[in-house]
């Protein structure tokens, strides 16, 4: 009687793969798992700024409605953006306030997680800006260029993805 091996008698594709086969699929797929992460990587600093510049023109809409509903004034920079989401506690209290004027506190933030800076008055431009609203971009310092730039309300430039 002759021994023969199970292997052998099995056809091929039910064999399973050979230690080539596996290092050739194991190499694709760690190559695609780098690509997804490099386009996943690369997108969201884009989507980073988009979702700031999204949240700096709400709260900007927000400022709007606030000074409509009290005769024109807007938040001091003292009383800063938190006057968007409830009543401020430091003088001049407004006459009118009809808040919140944004969903949640997320919204007077970057989508790094920092606080847009506010300032009221607006810097020395003519006429006279009635506020500033700026946040630092990615490296959240001042200045910088492409994802690192600064968004600044008032230089429509930099409002572009």
């Amino acid at each position: 009687m002759r021994s023969t091996s199970i292997t052998k008698l099995m056809p091929r594709r039910q064999r399973g793969f050979t230690a080539w086969e596996t290092v050739v699929i194991i190499a694709l797929l760690v190559a695609l798992a780098f690509l997804v992460m490099k386009l996943l990587v690369s997108g969201s600093v884009t989507d980073q700024r988009k979702l700031t510049i999204s949240r700096l023109e709400m709260v900007g809409e927000a400022l709007i409605k606030y000074g409509i509903d009290n005769g024109g004034q807007l938040p001091t920079t003292e009383q800063g953006l938190v006057a968007l989401l409830e009543p401020p506690e430091i003088e001049p209290k407004p006459h009118n306030w009809c808040g919140p004027y944004l969903p949640d506190a997320r919204t007077i933030e970057d989508a790094w997680g920092r606080r847009f800076h506010y300032v009221r008055p607006g810097g020395s431009a003519n006429p006279p800006r009635p506020y500033d609203l700026w946040s630092l971009g990615a490296d959240g310092a001042e200045g910088g260029q492409g994802p690192d730039a600064d968004i600044l309300s008032w230089d429509r430039t930099t409002l572009l993805p």
